[in-house]
């Protein structure tokens, strides 16, 4: 009885752990996609300017408003705690990887879940920023700026500097690297089975 309690609670343990996982490699390949993209994406010079002062490698140019350079600010410290959060998912899943190294099977199983969860809340994400890019980007903004200083003119430094559409394709691009890596890991989910099933 004891045996068949400890069994149960062994396979309930591991059923949380593949939640987790699939949680946090949604957003692990979300993020990942996120600075993949910010990386590679061709800016022009203004941009560059301001890329280099969010990342700390050189200070904001001139004109910026005190209001344009508080919300620059904000924005400077929010891509600060992205890529902590980064380097702790990806730390997690290093941790869980090295703990179940030996369970093969189970390994296969945080690929495969987690891939399909990231191809799942990263469409679900898509198409609603599609059809309500607005609505979406509006409560971004008010999650991570919820001082409020992120609404400006259209004719401000700011929004000329980084005008809608600038977000749009930069938004579509994480997205379809989100989903393209989400498809991924569920490709090597498979291929893990066949390979452990041909070798047994």
């Amino acid at each position: 009885m004891l045996l068949k309690s400890l069994m149960k609670f062994a396979l309930t343990r591991k059923q949380l752990v593949v939640f987790f996982c699939c949680i946090v490699i949604s957003l692990f390949l979300l993020l990942s996609s996120y600075k993949a993209v910010i990386s590679f994406t061709n800016l022009i010079s203004p941009q560059q300017g301001v890329f280099l002062f969010l990342q700390d490698k050189g200070e904001l140019v001139s004109g910026f408003t005190a209001e344009e350079t508080s919300h620059l600010e904000d924005v400077r410290i929010v891509m600060k705690t992205i890529d902590y959060i980064l380097y702790f998912l990806l730390l997690f899943i290093s941790i869980v990887l090295i703990y179940y190294r030996k369970d093969k099977t189970f390994i296969r199983e945080i690929l495969l879940y987690g891939g399909i969860s990231s191809v799942i809340l990263t469409t679900l994400t898509l198409l609603s920023s599609l059809l309500l890019f607005n609505v979406v980007f509006t409560l971004f903004h008010q999650l991570f700026f919820p001082q409020g200083n992120w609404a400006f003119p259209a004719d401000s430094l700011l929004i000329q500097t980084f005008p809608l559409e600038f977000f749009i394709t930069i938004s579509r691009n994480i997205f379809l690297l989100t989903l393209f890596l989400g498809i991924l890991f569920i490709l090597l989910g498979y291929y893990s089975k066949y390979v452990l099933r041909h070798r047994n």
